[in-house]
């Protein structure tokens, strides 16, 4: 055995994954963004309180670091032993295309990567997969975060896509939170969409009308599926209609257990091809 991999056996696990690929953006605090720190604390109070319990009755510890000076575009989940933890910039709080909800989305995802079950990240499976963090931060995070407020309120003046409207009733029934939830998703996806244009170079805005038609042969555990193939995640799990209640594997072994799955005999809602194949569970 080499030198340089015995020492990386004695890491322990130390992910440091993030919903927003690595770019040179900045967003600096101006005046006018100064009065909006308070709502920048509020949001990420809203996901911290949601799981911080959670995480804690497995007697690990979440730290959740704010930086709302700091003009990073960027966001970071990381394990490290025992302590399970993610950080936030300011400047990704400023940045034009991220609205309240997308913001959400992205905590979200970083805590996705935290305990969002299989498939993960290798080969030390320490941290869940890009795709698999998408998808826990519209089927579980995003949901039991907003549960409870005035989705309505949230919608108005906002422009729904019709595809957006049709799944949602097929998956939900149509006077129920959930459906409301799921059309605040479907803005929330959106403004998404628009932020990966932004940093991804691309040259077209990615949509829940124009998804990914390739389906792969293997499961894509390290880096990030296309763009495209990203708002079809969060499309697809803002579909699910599994509970945000029902847990993803917290030890990350499991594929199957808390999502929409082939494998559960469900139908919609399922991680789509283009990153994802279904598999039974693995025997652990």
């Amino acid at each position: 055995m080499s030198k340089f991999l015995y020492l990386l056996l004695l890491i322990p696990s130390l992910i440091n994954a993030a919903a927003i690929p690595e770019n040179g953006l900045s967003r600096p605090v101006s005046a006018k963004s100064n009065n909006e720190e308070k709502i920048f604390n509020t949001l990420i109070d809203k996901v911290e309180k949601a799981y911080r319990p959670y995480i804690e009755s497995y007697s690990k510890e979440f730290n959740v670091e704010r930086y709302w000076d700091d003009p990073k575009v960027n966001a970071a989940a990381w394990i490290k032993g025992d302590s399970y933890n993610f950080k936030i910039y300011g400047g990704l709080f400023r940045f034009e295309t991220i609205s309240h909800d997308a913001f959400l989305l992205v905590a979200c995802h970083e805590v996705g990567h935290l305990i969002g079950g299989a498939p993960t990240y290798k080969p030390f499976n320490d941290g869940s997969s890009e795709g698999q963090a998408d998808y826990f931060s519209i089927t579980k995070c995003f949901r039991k975060v907003v549960r409870g407020e005035d989705h309505k309120k949230t919608l108005r003046g906002k422009s729904l896509e019709p595809l957006a409207i049709k799944e949602c009733e097929l998956s939900f029934f149509k006077k129920s939170e959930d459906y409301q939830i799921c059309l605040r998703s479907s803005v929330a996806i959106k403004d998404m969409a628009k932020t990966l244009k932004a940093i991804s170079n691309i040259s077209e805005v990615p949509s829940i009308n124009t998804p990914d038609p390739y389906e792969r042969m293997f499961i894509i555990f390290n880096g990030y599926p296309n763009p495209q193939c990203r708002i079809d995640t969060l499309f697809a799990g803002s579909l699910c209609n599994v509970s945000e209640e029902e847990e993803n594997d917290f030890y990350l072994k499991l594929y199957n257990k808390g999502n929409c799955a082939v494998a559960n005999g469900d139908q919609r809602g399922l991680r789509p091809k283009c990153w994802y194949v279904p598999r039974e569970e693995d025997k652990v």
